[in-house]
């Protein structure tokens, strides 16, 4: 991951505390809906993209096979 990348996701995890440390946050159907909307599109990139790809094949493959067994 290069340090953009850590920046980002440092970002994005600040936003998501922030956002469960107050439960009158997620309570909230317009904070939830815009926080929602803000960090998806980084955490399905960050998912699917950035964190897999960093991964090693042997832990792919195994985290592949753990979706199949569920």
């Amino acid at each position: 991951m290069t340090q953009e990348e850590h920046i980002r996701l440092y970002r994005l995890m600040e936003k998501l505390n922030w956002f469960f440390h107050q439960e009158m946050h997620y309570l909230d159907r317009q904070t939830a809906e815009k926080t929602a909307r803000e960090c998806y599109p980084e955490i399905r990139e960050f998912t699917y993209d950035i964190l897999w790809n960093d991964l090693s094949k042997e832990a792919q493959e195994r985290l592949l096979d753990e979706e199949e067994s569920l």
